[in-house]
């Protein structure tokens, strides 16, 4: 079963899926060789079939989309031009009002992978003539030649796996667009912390050159005393910079992200009560615990709090409105934690995960904390939501 699952999986979508229909055409057309090896001219395009497909379930080779329609015709054409399956006197028909055996129906099955092809790789404007005339060759050949017995099977079974094919092209399709959104939030978050970071950087190298500044003058004047002060102050700051500096690297790990004007110092874990009281002032009843020394956290792990704490209560007000909310944010020795939670004015039977749109979400902070080196869980909790978030004080290592 391992070695099974690995050839499958050896490729990436929709790679899979037309390894298992290539698998299914090449089943029912040695079936059909089996059930009725004569006459030869039916045998020798019916083995062929199956070498070609044997070889794409092995080593998958991608036709380019323009060559597809034209290829799934190549492939069909033979089959139905060859000749009916040979039957002994007396056999049992599947079709007693057609001349048809078994051979026949399991040849029209085995097209299975050449419809499956057609129908996830063509490009769409190729699919709209492709597959028409795909299907018409059945009752074309049986009209002008009477030769193709079951024809109405042939229609019936390309239909089918077209339908099919569809369905996995329309759900790659969406899967796709679930990725692209994916990577486009990830990158404004990204962009949005590569402005925190140089408006955090940029604050503290103000400090600095301030301090530096009141210790040349104070040292002009003879100040030994305030000199030492302004220079270990500003080497206090200093050091916090580069640490700053390490810990935006890290949580940006894009050298392309934009950065964007300079604006008012990011905000920090002790701004928190200023947005939880600005909520209450809007109408949203917050309840906020806190506890440990919220201006000893780093500035970087500070607006992850603050982050967090603000989509939290806005996911909250957006999906439970007029719900009590409860934020707790508790500062420990190594650790600083952040739970917010909603109470309810949820439908029956919990809810669920907060959709995108008005913010980043759940993408946005688990990128934010994670990378700092914490972890963050949500989910539902009772009639209401929940988000924990845990993140080391010392920052990224």
């Amino acid at each position: 079963m391992g070695r099974i699952e690995a050839v499958f999986l050896r490729h990436p979508p929709p790679w899979p899926v037309l390894r298992f229909f290539g698998c299914v055409g090449v089943a029912w057309a040695v079936l059909a060789v089996a059930l009725s090896p004569a006459p030869i001219a039916r045998t020798v395009p019916v083995a062929a079939y199956i070498a070609v497909w044997t070889l794409q379930v092995v080593r998958p080779w991608r036709v380019p989309p323009a060559l597809v329609p034209w290829a799934v015709l190549a492939v069909l054409a033979p089959l139905v031009l060859a000749p009916p399956a040979q039957s002994a006197p007396g056999e049992f028909r599947p079709f007693p009002f057609t001349e048809g055996t078994f051979a026949d129906g399991a040849l029209a099955v085995a097209t299975a992978p050449a419809w499956a092809h057609l129908a996830i790789l063509a490009r769409t404007r190729d699919l709209v003539w492709c597959a028409p005339v795909a299907l018409a060759l059945a009752p074309l050949q049986r009209f002008a030649a009477g030769n193709l017995p079951l024809w109405p099977t042939w229609i019936m079974w390309g239909i089918g796996f077209l339908l099919l094919g569809l369905a996995f092209r329309l759900h790659t399709a969406l899967y796709e667009a679930r990725l692209r959104l994916d990577r486009e939030a990830v990158a404004e978050e990204r962009r949005k912390i590569a402005r925190e970071v140089h408006d955090l950087i940029g604050h503290g190298l103000g400090v600095v050159l301030l301090n530096i500044g009141a210790a040349r003058r104070a040292a002009a004047r003879g100040d030994a005393a305030a000199a030492v002060g302004a220079l270990e102050e500003a080497e206090r700051v200093g050091r916090r910079g580069v640490r700053d500096v390490h810990q935006g690297l890290v949580l940006l790990r894009d050298p392309g992200a934009a950065a964007g004007p300079i604006a008012p110092p990011p905000p920090t874990a002790e701004d928190i009560r200023a947005l939880v009281d600005g909520l209450g002032a809007d109408g949203l009843s917050v309840e906020l615990t806190t506890s440990g020394d919220l201006a000893s956290v780093d500035p970087a792990v500070g607006l992850t709090l603050f982050r967090v704490v603000q989509e939290g209560l806005s996911n909250s007000a957006r999906h439970a409105p007029g719900a009590a909310a409860a934020v707790t944010v508790s500062v420990g020795a190594r650790h600083a934690l952040v739970t917010v939670a909603d109470r309810g004015a949820a439908p029956p039977g919990g809810r669920t995960a907060p959709p995108a749109g008005g913010g980043l979400g759940l993408v946005g902070m688990r990128e934010r904390v994670t990378a700092l080196g914490g972890t963050l869980h949500a989910g539902p909790d009772g009639a209401g939501w929940r988000i924990d978030a845990a993140i080391p004080l010392g920052g990224v290592r």
